[in-house]
């Protein structure tokens, strides 16, 4: 395993100055405390299938500020957004939303929402799970708040918008999102870069919590630079009866390592996490989804796909636990990935672990090259070599483009996809 000496920004003077500069509550710089005391000590998320080289904690800069205004991104048809370019913020909602939804900078809502923030931030988030963990808290210093009250039916998407615009950046963003009661929602979250190869490391945390009777869709899109470490756990709790549907798109960066983990606790809750990979160069992906499955009638469907060209890797560890007491659950769990080149890689390792007979649960996994008779096949109907690599690779995609249902947003991962496939 690789070793880390304790990295120059990790001090209790980078803290207090974070902490001063944000005009945090004493609890948040104790919380971050406790975080930078156990750094020295955690490992890195490491596996046999996934070792991480290169990492410099010592040489980030966690006080970067950015233009918002200059985003590789066209806000301004947007109803709602909040955008963050490094630390610097820029965040809309139309008139028409005022009364619907709160959109904030995390660290301007905490001053206005505190109790409501304190009573729900970190109390799934484990930061001492890894160096990774534990250095977003200690440095934790962006990140967006997103409350929906009860019976809101919102029928414009919230944009996210995140762009590194520096060399050496510390980004280490905590999104908390609380939808109400019979609440529906569609949140798309997009981070980017307007970097090339350069070094710069970015974690992203997001707890979100459904309350009873909602319906949330998160749409992510990676598309980081090819210098960047990015490091992401999303937690998902919906309560009774509620739905909470993901869609992630992994396409940039140089090492992207993904936990989600859900919480299903309240019978009727369901979870339905779709993640598309399209990996290229010498990229790395480390993809977990772990779904626990607490009470009984709750649902959840994870679907992880990936395409690999050149010395691209990515490994996908999906996990399903089914309590003792989740009797009429239904689960299902699916991990495929095409190769599209010998030096391509890929492991799909699934995992069910089931306490109580009175449930439905399978999975299935494959990891293969692409068909060379399928390809032969579309050439001898008038196709190039490359149409027909194309358009089997879009098959393969497609079940998870269909999922996302706004327009715009699936052309865009569809032009991102055809740039890295032509690079």
């Amino acid at each position: 395993m690789s070793e880390i000496t304790l990295p120059n920004c990790l001090s209790i003077e980078t803290i207090n100055k974070i902490s001063t500069q944000r005009n945090e509550p004493s609890w948040l710089t104790e919380k971050r405390i406790q975080a930078l005391e156990i750094f020295d000590p955690l490992p890195l998320p490491e596996s046999k299938y996934t070792k991480i080289k290169g990492f410099n904690p010592e040489i980030l800069n966690p006080h970067v500020s950015g233009n918002p205004n200059k985003v590789l991104f066209d806000i301004n048809k947007l109803d709602i957004f909040i955008v963050q370019a490094n630390l610097s913020t820029k965040y809309h909602i139309s008139p028409k939303y005022a009364d619907k939804v709160i959109v904030l900078p995390l660290s301007d809502a905490l001053r206005r929402y505190e109790e409501l923030i304190r009573e729900k931030i970190f109390t799934k988030f484990k930061y001492d799970r890894n160096k990774f963990s534990a250095l977003h808290l200690a440095l934790l210093n962006a990140g967006v708040f997103i409350y929906i009250p009860d019976n809101v039916e919102l029928d414009r998407p919230i944009y996210i918008v995140n762009e590194v615009q520096a060399e050496n950046a510390g980004i280490f963003s905590h999104n908390l999102i609380l939808v109400g009661r019979n609440s529906h929602a569609t949140i798309v979250e997009e981070n980017h870069c307007c970097l090339g190869n350069e070094y710069a490391v970015v974690t992203n945390i997001s707890e979100i919590f459904g309350g009873e009777g909602s319906n949330v869709n998160f749409i992510h899109i990676n598309n980081l630079a090819s210098g960047i470490y990015n490091y992401v756990e999303r937690i998902f709790v919906p309560e009774k009866d509620a739905k909470i549907n993901f869609i992630g798109n992994w396409l940039g960066g140089k090492l992207t390592i993904s936990r989600h983990e859900a919480f299903l606790e309240k019978p009727g809750a369901e979870l339905r996490d779709v993640q598309i990979t399209f990996g290229n160069d010498n990229q790395h992906f480390d993809l977990t989804s772990h779904t626990q499955h607490i009470s009984p009638y709750t649902k959840s469907d994870v679907v992880m796909r990936g395409v690999l060209k050149d010395k691209a890797r990515a490994v996908f560890y999906g996990l399903v636990d089914i309590e003792k007491d989740a009797h009429d659950s239904d689960s299902f769990l699916s991990e495929h990935a095409m190769l599209l080149n010998p030096g391509a890689r890929a492991n799909a390792i699934p995992s069910l672990q089931i306490k109580n007979a009175n449930v439905r649960a399978g999975h299935g996994a494959t990891v293969g090259q692409i068909d060379e008779e399928q390809i032969f096949y579309l050439v001898s109907r008038g196709l190039t070599e490359s149409e027909a690599r194309k358009t089997i690779v879009e098959g393969f995609l497609l079940p998870a483009f269909d999922e996302i249902r706004i327009d715009f947003v699936r052309e865009r991962i569809q032009e991102m996809i055809h740039q890295k496939w032509n690079t």
